[in-house]
């Protein structure tokens, strides 16, 4: 009896500590739950992890700048280059099973460095500007044919920030700031369905704040910013708003590494923190779970269900599992590569890789431009 009431007390000791400690660190609507348990590593420590069947080194493109866009089915890729003979016109290429031989699709007037192919592979956004004006445009793969879907009128101190497509190929949002009226900056988001757009104004934001980046959920309801906090020293944040009545109401709010965020479900997303924790936040309940920990870079297949990813001081890329918060049956299914570009396949048989090799440490990085990098398609059984 003795042990018992001692075991008690010490457990009641512990659970305090982590209490107070919590409560100096972290807002009081929020709930950490650790993901994963003892009893779960040991039921599948025995199980095999994702199987490598084949890898694909791509053709190197001679090109002076581009990048492969993403899939567009699960044997095909698109990328988009400049030739270094015909340096002011982009090509469209597309690289199709066995992936030996990229192919010409077609010329497109697009900005390479805002360009966006949709989730689904099907078409390509671009909004260009001119000094009163903001045009958005879409390619279609398929056609081969550029449309003009709306044109908005612009004033001398806006300007163009983040364009982004939601999961399912819906929605394209992106930010229009105002250089001298911060009040004023807007999230503007086109619905493919109804061909109709929509503007929100941006409260509860610093003036001095950067915008930098936006995602909007699958049913339109809910947008992740991310930005430079002004009062954080500029630290990268990411904020999560409702969208109504023409606003953004702000429901969440945490710094993050300079990563993406990433939607899992209508009200939970997951983002890398600063010191590599991967984190899920469900809004609907205000809980913070811990995925993973140790993460320098991650990828989660369309359907959520695949998960590539890297951690700290390692060269290799790990393939797991997604079950709920827990990533399982993970192992790694490359060596010697610090991945700056990872896409799945729309049927996750296929993983695209690119950026530098590793040497002697994981950490150098030889070059931060993942267009002069090996690329290479991993294949899974």
């Amino acid at each position: 009896m003795a042990r018992t009431h001692s075991g008690w007390f010490l457990g009641m000791m512990v659970l305090m500590i982590l209490v107070l400690t919590s409560c100096g660190t972290r807002p009081q609507n929020e709930t950490i739950i650790i993901s994963g348990s003892e009893e779960s590593e040991q039921t599948h420590e025995d199980l095999s992890p994702v199987q490598v069947r084949k890898i694909y080194r791509l053709p190197k493109e001679n090109v002076d700048k581009g990048y492969w866009l993403g899939w567009s089915s699960t044997k095909s890729m698109i990328g988009a280059f400049n030739s270094a003979l015909d340096p002011e016109h982009l090509q469209l290429k597309g690289l199709v099973y066995p992936f030996e031989q990229s192919g010409n699709i077609s010329e497109i007037d697009m900005d390479s460095t805002r360009m966006m192919l949709s989730p689904d592979g099907t078409q390509i956004a671009d909004v260009s500007t001119t000094r009163i004006t903001a045009t958005l445009k879409l390619f279609s793969i398929q056609n081969k044919k550029e449309t003009e879907v709306e044109t908005l009128n612009l004033t001398s101190q806006n300007y163009l920030q983040s364009l982004s497509w939601s999961d399912n190929s819906e929605y394209i949002s992106y930010l229009i700031v105002d250089a001298v009226h911060p009040e004023k900056n807007m999230l503007r988001i086109y619905d493919l369905k109804t061909r109709k757009s929509a503007s929100y104004v941006l409260n509860g934001f610093n003036d001095d704040d950067t915008l930098i980046g936006v995602q909007v959920s699958n049913d339109g309801q809910n947008a992740l910013i991310k930005l430079f906090d002004s009062t954080q020293s500029s630290r990268t944040t990411v904020v999560l708003g409702k969208l109504i009545d023409g606003q953004l109401q702000i429901k969440y709010k945490r710094q993050i590494a300079d990563k993406q965020m990433t939607w899992i479900g209508d009200d939970q997303f997951a983002f890398l923190g600063r010191d590599g924790t991967l984190y899920e936040y469900d809004q609907r309940n205000g809980e913070l779970s811990v995925i993973m920990e140790r993460v320098s870079a991650y990828e989660l297949s369309s359907d959520k269900k695949f998960i590539a990813y890297t951690l700290q001081d390692e060269d290799a890329v790990y393939v797991g599992i997604m079950q709920g918060r827990n990533v399982l049956y993970n192992g790694p299914v490359y060596h010697g590569v610090l991945p700056l570009n990872m896409k799945w396949s729309p049927d996750n048989n296929r993983l695209f890789i690119q950026g530098p090799k590793a040497f002697t440490s994981p950490n150098v990085i030889q070059s931060d431009d993942p267009t002069e990098e090996p690329a290479f398609i991993i294949e899974f059984e």
